[in-house]
């Protein structure tokens, strides 16, 4: 990891992701001590500001960091292992077993190899779901790696869903939490912040689902994470479960509420969607995963019309098969097109707004990241446009959100410190992970 005190930053194109949507030319950022000082035009921050590191911007865009706000990195290792599955069968027949069967070591490289995958493609910030044993490892994964996230490990106490190789009891499961939170919780300068991670309410009792809740109350900036309404089957169980639909069930228990995210938010009718709204609950849409399990397609433009926060996430490697937020924005506005059969349905520059400032809205940090503006983290990423698949470039919001991809990015810089740039890690030694992942391979 580089950390460079004083640095300008150049660009062909700045794109800040403001309230204002600002897009510059022939532009530099000034960056202190991890934060954005100024930003603007390239001659009048060389003008105003002194500094020998200098980061040269010819055929380069620079953005804020992404942020994608549902992830399994621990999952990695399962890439291609669970193609062609309805949700249910995926979890039971291939992704649980997987996850109950890794080694310690095994737990920590696919965590790591997960995070290098979104630094590498422009992701600094992400919210991830772990498993239950061995989590601290991938919170270990995650600090080492740079990212900034949302992380805690994953909470289930249902026999039916949980391998009797790592079955926790209720009270267990959250005394492990609980020290989690104390040893974690708006660490490594506010760049680790917990997450209480209930896999989704098949996998969690009501008395586990009672002591979530009772535990977010204790504790400030601690955002429940969950999986709903992600699959038709999955509610029909959720229903025969619980008594009553998925959301009414979480709204019931008290799970609702802005510190709250749900991963899917499909299958809802017009009462669960004024539950929603009305409880200022965020979604996170994670469009690749919801074709692949052909679970559904998220009506991202009515929670727009209703008022709710809607961030993108590529979910798990084995539903998605990478971390590439660049692809997600592509197909999370043609699928909003096809369903309302509406060319303006999403376009670029609003998908854009969701991996970035909503992104950070939806996870409560807007404050601190989501957009280039003065005082904010320097979670920057310069993105390569001297490539075949950006010639012309006439819109670079248009470029970004339907034609670049993650390996367009050259540079990944998270508070300050740049992670990634041209090719290299600088954070984790990259050959180490990719013989990890051979080894788990193998086996």
């Amino acid at each position: 990891m580089v950390m460079l005190k004083d640095t300008i930053i150049e660009a062909d194109i700045l794109v800040t992701s403001d309230s204002q949507n600002s897009i510059f030319k022939d532009a530099a950022i000034y960056v202190s001590e991890g934060l954005i000082v100024d930003y603007g035009n390239k001659k009048r921050i060389h003008k105003e500001y002194s500094t020998n590191q200098v980061i040269e911007g010819k055929n380069k865009i620079l953005l804020p960091g992404i942020i994608n706000t549902h992830s399994h990195s621990v999952q990695t290792f399962l890439r291609g292992k669970a193609d062609d599955h309805a949700l249910l069968d995926w979890l039971r027949k291939v992704v649980l077993p997987g996850e109950a069967n890794y080694t310690s070591e095994e737990v920590y490289f696919s965590s790591l190899l997960g995070f290098a995958e979104m630094i590498r493609t422009g992701t600094t910030t992400t919210n991830d779901m772990l498993t239950t044993h061995n989590s601290e490892l991938s919170i270990k994964a995650a600090i080492e790696s740079g990212i900034r996230t949302r992380i805690g490990k994953m909470l289930m106490d249902v026999e039916d869903f949980v391998p009797a190789i790592i079955k926790e009891e209720t009270e267990t499961v959250m005394e492990t939490t609980r020290k989690q939170i104390e040893k974690y919780h708006q660490t490594q300068n506010g760049r680790i912040k917990y997450s209480l991670n209930a896999r989704f309410l098949l996998s969690c009792s009501p008395k586990l689902m009672g002591l979530i809740v009772e535990t977010q109350q204790e504790y400030d900036d601690l955002m429940l994470h969950t999986h709903a309404s992600e699959n038709r089957t999955e509610c029909v169980e959720v229903e025969k479960m619980y008594g009553e639909s998925y959301i009414r069930a979480l709204n019931n228990m008290g799970a609702l509420g802005p510190e709250t995210i749900l991963a899917h938010g499909i299958w809802l009718d017009d009462t669960e969607y004024s539950l929603i709204q009305q409880s200022n609950t965020r979604i996170t849409h994670n469009p690749s995963s919801n074709c692949k399990l052909a679970s559904g397609i998220c009506d991202v433009l009515k929670y727009h019309e209703l008022g709710v926060l809607v961030g993108i996430g590529t979910d798990g490697p084995p539903c998605n098969n990478n971390f590439d937020m660049f692809r997600d924005m592509r197909l999370a506005t043609f699928l909003q097109k096809v369903k309302h059969l509406n060319e303006q349905a999403l376009p670029a520059s609003r998908v854009f707004q969701m991996v970035t400032i909503d992104g950070a809205r939806a996870l409560n940090w807007d404050n601190e990241i989501g957009s280039i503006e003065k005082g904010k983290k320097a979670d920057l990423v310069l993105l390569d446009t001297n490539q075949v698949n950006a010639l012309p470039l006439f819109d670079p919001l248009s470029h970004l959100v339907y034609a670049a991809s993650g390996k367009d990015v050259c540079m990944t810089m998270i508070d300050g410190k740049i992670v990634y740039q041209d090719g290299k890690f600088l954070t984790l030694d990259y050959e180490r992970v990719k013989n990890a992942a051979q080894k788990y391979q193998d086996k």
